[in-house]
């Protein structure tokens, strides 16, 4: 080789091995940033790079290969799983990091089988890959949630967005909201790793004490016992109350006749009570209803429901008396599978799947591993369906592919009360118990609207829907129309409808 072409690849060769490792010194761009110190100390661990231009360039959004090599580099994975995307090949940037998260199991591609390195990724989407990666997933949250905007968060994120914000790894911002579909920076992914291996990662060997001595079964039960309150003073139910109770009957079922006999009396009698307690304080399923369709359709309106949600009230009403399921218990499921049929997390709107069904044999949590329905309507009797493999009632039609299979599990008709989902439609105990509190209440408190009001209203908007978009007289007519309804009217327009017509909401 001659010389000249000897010094050239040598060059190339060094521009390759050190563009990732520019001196931070050269980094002038993250001098008085706020997450300068976060940024110092991720390029110092070697978990984020500047880059060749010297620059790191924090406000830029980091792509979801630079996401998930520093995430990575920062938990120090390095066991490597076969993969298979369309759109990356052995030798590629950031290959081996994606085999390293398909190994650890918290990215697993998109349902085209695509894996998308340069694309970006949002806040949630963060919330839940840090959730998984440092195994923060494992342990039990209080909800927490309490931004302007989280009903923008999507259901698949929900409890993930709580983790962190439970650990204040990544908090709102200063207008009180998450902005989860905002894709992440790369200084707030400096950030949120620094503290979680400060945290977890770094976290000092703890002395090992000697082996405490065996707890038994009986102490254990009488322990859980003292940790729960009397049950004069529970008013509602509480997940952890509610889970500490179901432990400690498991406990004591499972003691033989003499072990039985350890246990003080009063220790029976107040689990007895407790039990009773949550029993009288749960919510049928199989009940008639307390609300009507207009009570809920308002409810869903002043939310910020989509119209698609609003209509599909009439349909829950009607298979609710079919079924004898009460139908705001499904619809205030709905609300929270679909985000008010906004459907901003995994399932599509025109999937028309109220309630996050997954198909027959789902590899995942991606769009295409949940149930597809012709019509909004189908969509809803497959919900009741659902339902009633739970509660065990029988299902009116054809049922869906996961009827049958869901329609097998050992608890299969034994789930009488909505609080008793969690664990069951959802893995999180309180699911169920959070449609009670953050939704079917809100929905008995709602007003019922006068019919003539949201007839109009509703009147109106279909409409709206029906207008041509180059229909700039119809357009005015309808602005006209608008004008001449009622207040009351007027707030029981859906909100997409005044965004499709530029109208502020209240």
């Amino acid at each position: 080789m001659a010389k000249g072409h000897r010094a050239i690849y040598l060059l190339i060769v060094l521009s390759i091995i050190f563009s990732n490792t520019i001196s931070l010194g050269v980094a002038s761009d993250i001098n008085g940033h706020w997450a300068e110190e976060y940024i110092v100390q991720l390029v110092e661990r070697k978990a984020m790079y500047v880059y060749s231009d010297g620059n790191f360039k924090p406000d830029q959004s980091i792509t979801r290969g630079e996401f998930i090599q520093a995430v990575n580099n920062i938990f120090e994975f390095e066991e490597l799983a076969e993969i298979e995307f369309i759109d990356l090949n052995e030798g590629d940037p950031f290959y081996k990091d994606i085999q390293k998260a398909v190994f650890v199991g918290y990215i697993d591609g998109y349902e085209d089988h695509s894996i998308r390195v340069d694309g970006l990724i949002t806040r949630q989407e963060a919330a839940k890959i840090l959730s998984i990666a440092s195994r923060l997933d494992e342990e039990y949250y209080e909800n927490k949630i309490d931004f302007k905007d989280q009903k923008e968060i999507g259901n698949w994120a929900i409890d993930y967005v709580n983790i962190m914000a439970n650990r204040e790894y990544i908090k709102g911002y200063d207008d009180e909201t998450f902005r989860p579909q905002r894709d992440i920076s790369r200084a707030e992914t400096a950030k949120i790793l620094d503290l979680l291996y400060e945290d977890i990662v770094d976290a000092e060997e703890p002395i090992i004490p000697p082996d405490p001595p065996v707890i038994t079964k009986e102490e254990q039960f009488i322990k859980i016992l003292d940790e729960l309150p009397n049950s004069t003073e529970i008013t509602k139910i509480v997940a952890e109350e509610k889970v500490k109770t179901e432990q400690a009957r498991n406990i004591y079922n499972s003691l033989n006749s003499e072990e039985k006999t350890n246990i003080p009396e009063d220790k029976v009698e107040k689990l007895v009570s407790i039990e009773k307690k949550i029993e009288s304080l749960k919510t049928p399923i199989k009940t008639s209803s307390k609300s009507n369709i207009r009570q809920a359709q308002a409810w869903a309106i002043g939310r910020g429901a989509h119209k698609r949600f609003v209509d599909a009230a009439e349909h829950y009403w009607t298979y609710g008396e079919l079924m004898g399921i009460n139908p705001e218990i499904l619809y205030a499921q709905a609300a929270k599978e679909t985000n008010y049929g906004r459907y901003t997390g995994q399932v599509k709107q025109e999937m028309n799947n109220w309630a996050g069904i997954k198909i027959l044999e789902p590899i995942g949590d991606n769009t295409y591993d949940h149930e597809i329905f012709e019509t909004p309507e189908e969509g809803v009797r497959a919900h009741f369906n659902h339902m009633g493999i739970y509660c065990g009632i029988s299902p009116i039609g054809t049922p869906h592919a996961r009827w049958h299979k869901t329609s097998t599990a050992s608890w299969a008709g034994s789930i009488k009360y909505v609080e008793d989902l969690g664990g069951k439609w959802a893995p999180n105990p309180d699911y169920g118990i959070s449609i009670i509190r953050d939704y079917l209440n809100k929905i008995y408190a709602t007003k019922t609207p006068q019919e003539e009001d949201i007839l109009a209203a509703l009147e109106f908007s279909n409409k709206v829907e029906n207008l041509e978009e180059e229909d700039e007289e119809g357009l005015l007519e309808i602005i006209e129309k608008y004008e001449n309804l009622k207040p009351a009217q007027k707030e029981l327009v859906p909100s997409n409808i005044k965004e499709k017509l530029i109208i502020p909401n209240n």
